[in-house]
């Protein structure tokens, strides 16, 4: 159980994020101030908040939840979501910290037209959303088991907080508490628990004499749901809106670079701490009723007075981050890709923030509904990287692939797509590793289809851009 001294260390962290979201109020004075903090972060606070961002609740809970169920083989939730950054920071890093753009559907459009700009807003806008939800759900999940709420206020409360703080201060309120979180998570997470669980299960020797040997095995999980979470985290992290605008507000663009591939590693290590985490809870508790909760079974078990509650704070700091990234994304895209592109091109600064303001409550609350719904993390998950790996990959990586190619062939490949995965979460299910397999296939082909057939093809203006930032 925990005790007063740790439910005050959560408090304290509550009104940290809180107060931090007024104090950045200052800082936000533009458009490019509330959406990408002015574009001038240097290289620890850009890898800090990158990685805060990286690692949410799905890597927290999740991990953590597979560790004990499947043993060593969990890391490829955090495992997967590392490559993807790593992956963003070697393939295109570079090139989005030179476009100065603020979505990832102005790629879309400056190669493949307005049409598929809209297409693509609604399918990134859906993930963003969902990714929100992830974390608002996830972050319930950690203060119900240790305040014993019921799920629904638990959310009201945790992402409440979340909502309040990015709504007033934008990106410069989410990097600052990003910084913070990345600090608390760092030491409550990576350092403190696989220390404090160890030594409490008797050591590592008595941990692999105790555990199934299945759970050494890499592969337990299922060759499906390994192949499953590559796609997902690999493309999505690739070609994600709220990792996009993280990589928008490096001071340039070797920051961009070493900070994205660091941060992939990062998430790789902080993976493996909360699934070490799981696989010591199998140990103590090998009966739980319900996986999910073997993270916050791990705290209390293992953790002594006071550092229980600062890795409570480093698990909601992990949801919490990725939160106020998901559901500020949520709010560019209503703004920079429907508002300013469809109802009022040029709105003063004072409007534009008004206006962002106004979209991140808004998304807010429609997280909040969505949450209670939902109530589950891995089915938001499948939901919101389903349609952004699914459809919008194929044709965005291509646009930073090739020199050349069809404007067509992108819309057609995000129409298939969209169709395809939209039909398969009817047919087999949200929970299903269909829609996101089929949605790739088939953009892919409709993709080189239309690519090959049309002989009109355009330049890709990533490599214009380039060739005139150079």
């Amino acid at each position: 159980m925990l005790t007063t001294f740790d439910y005050g260390i959560i408090i304290l962290y509550f009104i940290i994020m809180i107060s931090i979201g007024i104090i950045s109020t200052k800082f936000t004075k533009t458009k490019e101030d509330y959406l990408v903090a002015g574009r001038r972060l240097g290289f620890p606070m850009f890898f800090g908040c990158m990685a805060a961002l990286a690692v949410g609740g799905a890597a927290t809970i999740g991990s953590a939840k597979l560790g004990y169920k499947f043993g060593i083989s969990g890391i490829w939730l955090g495992g997967s979501l590392g490559l993807g950054l790593i992956a963003l920071g070697f393939l295109v890093s570079s090139k989005l910290s030179k476009m100065k753009a603020l979505s990832i559907n102005e790629v879309i459009e400056n190669n493949y037209g307005k049409s598929a700009r809209i297409f693509s807003s609604l399918l990134t806008f859906i993930y963003t959303m969902m990714m929100s939800v992830v974390q608002v759900v996830s972050v319930g999940a950690i203060i119900s088991g240790i305040m014993g709420w019921n799920a629904q206020l638990s959310m009201l409360v945790g992402g409440g907080i979340v909502i309040f703080y990015t709504f007033v201060g934008g990106m410069w309120s989410v990097s600052m508490t990003d910084i913070i979180q990345f600090v608390i998570k760092t030491l409550g997470i990576i350092i403190l628990i696989p220390i404090f669980a160890l030594v409490k299960i008797g050591g590592f020797s008595h941990l692999t004499a105790s555990l199934p040997q299945t759970h050494f095995n890499l592969t337990t999980m299922g060759y499906d749901s390994i192949v499953m979470y590559l796609l997902m985290y690999i493309p999505g992290l690739i070609i994600g809106q709220d990792i996009w605008q993280r990589i928008f507000t490096a001071k340039n663009e070797k920051i961009a670079r070493k900070g994205t591939i660091l941060a992939g590693f990062y998430s790789i290590i902080y993976g493996s701490s909360t699934v070490l985490l799981g696989l010591c809870v199998y140990v103590a508790a090998p009966a739980l009723k319900n996986p999910q909760d073997a993270f916050v079974t791990g705290v209390t078990l293992f953790l002594p007075i006071g550092i229980k509650g600062f890795v409570i704070a480093a698990a909601m700091a992990a949801t919490m981050s990725v939160a106020s990234g998901s559901v500020l994304a949520s709010s560019t895209i209503l703004y920079n890709d429907l508002y300013t592109r469809f109802i009022n091109k040029t709105p003063d600064e004072k409007k534009s923030i008004l206006i962002n303001r106004l979209f991140a409550f808004l998304i807010g609350v429609g997280v909040m509904i969505i949450a209670f719904l939902i109530q589950d993390v891995l089915t938001a998950l499948d939901m919101a990287y389903a349609y952004l790996s699914g459809c919008v990959f194929v044709p965005v990586l291509s646009a930073f692939v090739l020199k050349k190619f069809s404007a067509k062939a992108g819309l057609a490949s995000l129409f298939l797509s969209t169709i395809v995965v939209s039909v398969t979460f009817f047919k087999y299910g949200v929970d299903s590793n269909y829609p996101i397999i089929f949605g790739i296939i088939v953009g892919a082909l409709t993709y080189l289809i239309v690519n090959s057939m049309d002989k009109n093809k355009v330049e890709s203006s990533i490599d214009v851009k380039e060739d005139a930032a150079s």
